[in-house]
């Protein structure tokens, strides 16, 4: 990565601040965040520095939709304490636990649903956020404090790992973490994948979930100006487009549109491309069915993700996620009918309150008959403020695990593949991560 100036800047200057970027285990719209900032600083001449003790400023951007993950961020606001740069907290976790935050954090905060507040924190610059397009490319984080990370002593100069030399590149990528199927997240399974954000905030009511804290409620951007990033995509070069959002199903509904308008139009745009599509609710899968099909017939979209968390009519009530599972198995079939390469990606919660084992077995079997290509195993986290937290009677923690256990021998029974994510020690909560190797998509289809 190295370090980034703005050609703007005046040498010298003493506004001019080194600044430190980075996230925690969180979605790619968190990233895509984390993108934005670094363009909002470099054009007000400021530096992008890639070591924390070199900073001025240290911005991090978090998550917290499940208790690990915000142990975890809470975790990184204690280590970045410690560095002598002001730190400024971002993201949801001072949306969604900010009383957790508040006992050990004292400083300057801005949520996911005011980014814009970040302009009040530095007052003097000249371009603000809502100057700053939307970012299409993640967010990577580097730490030279790190060495294991930097791989310094091997390339000569600090870069992130995705920027290393081929041989360097060549052994972290054959190495078993790489290769597992965690890594399919957030597009990085997909090589140099260009991230398309339609949207912001969410219009669901789960029962379990704090993100809306957040995320604030629902925005779409206007059709042009999506068409105007798919356009500058392929104009630079790139193949692969992931269309993204907090809730990518209900795209439009505030602006008189809808998703399958959006990517009618994007696929009527000649090119040499694939499209994926993260994540649908399942309510707008089967209401846009008709319309999905059609879309599937070109052949475009590779990957579409739809998280059904849980097979039982009756969980699925109580988590107010749509309840019918006879129709959303039944859609998903019409998907695989209308393009057989596609891969199709779901995720599951193991545990919500009053689950049965015998429920919880309806959530594998709908895994199985559907075939789903790629999927978490989420074990069930009680956020406060939910209206989950009231549902009694709890399912133990060790049921919990014991489930967890249970659905990794039931799938690789069904011939997938199935991994705890443990090794990645910085969630401090495991999940299981299915895969089924021959439901990979086609490669990029031609127009």
């Amino acid at each position: 990565m190295g370090e980034t100036v703005s050609k703007q800047t005046t040498k010298g200057s003493p506004s001019r601040k080194k600044i430190y970027i980075t996230t925690t285990w969180t979605c790619a719209r968190r990233k895509l965040d984390a993108r934005r900032y670094s363009d909002y600083f470099v054009k007000n001449n400021h530096i992008i520095v890639n070591d924390p003790r070199k900073a001025d400023v240290i911005i991090l951007v978090t998550c917290a939709d499940t208790n690990s993950r915000a142990t975890e961020a809470l975790k990184e606001v204690n280590r970045l304490m410690n560095y002598p740069a002001e730190l400024i907290v971002t993201g949801c976790l001072p949306g969604i636990d900010k009383e957790k935050l508040a006992e050990i954090y004292h400083g300057k905060t801005v949520v996911t649903k005011e980014m814009e507040k970040i302009d009040e924190l530095f007052p003097e610059h000249t371009i603000k956020l809502h100057d700053i397009p939307d970012a299409d490319i993640l967010w990577e984080n580097v730490d030279e404090s790190k060495p294991f990370i930097t791989l310094k002593k091997w390339t000569g100069k600090s870069q992130a790992i995705s920027r290393t030399n081929k041989f360097i590149k060549k052994t972290i990528r054959n190495s078993s973490i790489w290769d597992s199927p965690v890594f399919s997240w957030y597009g990085t399974s997909v090589e140099n994948p260009f991230f398309i954000r339609v949207s912001t905030g969410c219009l669901g009511k789960c029962a379990y979930c704090a993100i809306n804290k957040a995320i604030g409620t629902m925005h779409s951007k206007p059709l042009d100006e999506l068409i105007s990033e798919f356009k500058k995509g392929l104009q630079e070069g790139y193949k692969n487009f992931i269309i993204d959002a907090d809730d990518l199903g209900c795209y439009g509904v505030d602006i008189g549109t809808s998703l399958p308008e959006l990517i009618n139009k994007i696929l009527s745009i000649p090119g040499e491309y694939s499209v994926d599509l993260h994540f649908i609710h399942p309510h707008w899968v089967i209401k846009y069915i008709d319309e999905l099909e059609k879309i599937l017939q070109t052949g475009r979209i590779t990957r579409i993700g739809s998280s059904i968390q849980s097979g039982n009519p009756r969980v699925t009530q109580l988590m107010h996620r749509y309840s019918n599972i006879k129709k959303i198995k039944e859609a998903f079939f019409r998907l695989k009918k209308a393009y057989p390469p596609l891969l199709l990606e779901t995720e599951i919660i193991v545990g919500f309150p009053t689950e049965t084992f015998e429920e919880f077995l309806d959530s594998l079997r709908v895994i199985e008959e559907v075939r789903f290509g790629w999927g978490v195993i989420y074990p069930f986290s009680c956020k406060t403020g939910t209206e989950a937290e009231n549902i009694n009677p709890k399912v133990p923690k060790e049921e919990i695990l014991r489930r967890m256990a249970y659905a990794k021998k039931y799938l690789r029974k069904y011939k997938y593949t199935v991994r705890y994510a443990r090794y990645l020690k910085r969630l401090s909560q495991d999940i299981l991560v299915f895969s089924n190797i021959d439901s990979m998509p086609n490669p990029i289809r031609k127009k």
